[in-house]
């Protein structure tokens, strides 16, 4: 029975008291495994006991847990440790599923979300030209030349080098750019060599406008995701903080804040190499492989990770998988650019597992938190105030 699990369904037939004799065995065996198991199972007891303010139908409900079982298929784990963590994001989701529900159909809850001051990030970011002029994007779509020679054409969410031959042959020098992402914002680029470049918030790209020479070399603040275009006789390279990061053609996400102790590269396709501290350690990784590195103790782990957990937020997600609140609020707060404040420093170590959707009410995100765990929150204005 070590990695056995349960499904979503059998929580809600073990509420309702209609396991078999077979299910309630193996039932009991997930309950007793953790503390943790047994603390969410609490919480979705009291939830369902509390239908008074339910004003939906027994028929919806088993709708949205058809539904949330079909979306966590394929999801086993092979070990105990990713079994128990499973066990535990399970017993979290389903309380998501009963709190969309009870939100939706809630007066209370729709008036409460009506009063939003903190709103969801946008497409926005500021290219800073060679030349020193500046241009603010995110709005207009228009178009711009270099002196280069090449054209850059511009969208609400999207920024394109346009290559010709001539600029190649005039740029013996190297000329630089900067787009810089603002707190609520995301922007994406495809540089001159057809290298597609997603940036999050708070974060800044430096890059060649034309790449000359036998490689082609960037600079990245915060946080981005990259599709470099393959060239055997040019490797790209990403400079990240303490990372150099060396590929031929792959996709991979990048991390570097310089507020935050960690920083991570975390491989999705083909192969990357990535040096720390000016060479003194390298590790090549292959897809599903992350390196982190923690810039205050200089300890550095190689680990096999979920890539959705780094990367989704590309795809419009976020996925936590037993994450700090401190942690999830932090990365939060730079997309919906929001102050945190704890009443109380053990608030900061509870522990979250869900995905969320990037574009959501923010509100409704903080609700279905307080739903999962012991955490209050109080907004005023642009402060979320974390209580017990």
């Amino acid at each position: 029975m070590e990695n056995e699990t349960i499904s979503a369904s059998m929580i809600y037939r073990k509420i309702e008291g209609k396991l078999s004799e077979n299910e309630e065995v193996r039932f009991n065996i997930w309950l007793k495994e953790s503390r943790e198991h047994q603390e969410y199972y609490e919480r979705m007891q009291k939830l369902y006991e509390r239908e008074n303010v339910w004003e939906i139908s027994g028929e919806e409900v088993r709708e949205a847990w058809h539904t949330f079982e079909q979306q966590m298929k394929g999801c086993r784990q092979t070990t105990r440790k990713r079994h128990l963590v499973w066990g535990m994001s399970v017993a979290a989701s389903v309380i998501v599923v009963f709190c969309s529900y009870w939100f939706m159909y809630h007066p209370t809850a729709r008036e409460e979300m009506a009063v939003q001051k903190i709103i969801p990030g946008q497409y926005s970011a500021v290219l800073e030209m060679a030349d020193g002029k500046m241009y603010r994007l995110g709005e207009e779509r228009y178009s711009l030349q270099e002196k280069t020679g090449n054209r850059i054409k511009i969208d609400s969410t999207f920024l394109s080098y346009l290559p010709t031959d001539d600029a190649r042959a005039v740029s013996r020098e190297i000329v630089y750019n900067k787009l810089s992402i603002p707190r609520g914002g995301e922007y994406r680029i495809e540089l001159e060599d057809g290298t597609k470049v997603w940036i999050n918030s708070a974060s800044r790209l430096q890059y060649p406008v034309v790449f000359s020479g036998d490689t082609r070399e960037v600079y990245l603040e915060g946080e981005a995701y990259f599709e470099v275009r393959r060239d055997s006789s040019r490797p790209f390279i990403v400079h990240a903080g303490q990372q150099k990061v060396t590929v031929l053609g792959t996709s991979f996400g990048i991390t570097c804040y310089g507020n935050e102790v960690n920083d991570y590269t975390t491989l999705v396709s083909g192969k990357v190499n990535v040096e720390l501290e000016q060479g003194k350690q390298a590790f090549m990784l292959e897809p599903g492989m992350q390196v982190e590195y923690n810039k205050v103790s200089g300890m550095v782990r190689e680990r096999r990770v979920d890539v959705a957990e780094f990367v989704a937020w590309k795809e419009g997600k976020y996925v936590f998988k037993q994450k700090r609140l401190e942690d999830i609020l932090f990365t939060l707060s730079r997309w919906y650019d929001f102050e945190v404040f704890y009443q109380n420093s053990e608030m900061k170590e509870v522990l979250f597992s869900g995905e969320l959707r990037r574009f959501d009410d923010f509100n409704y995100l903080l609700r279905l938190i307080e739903r999962t765990s012991d955490v209050k929150f109080v907004i005023d204005k642009k402060v979320v105030q974390v209580m017990r």
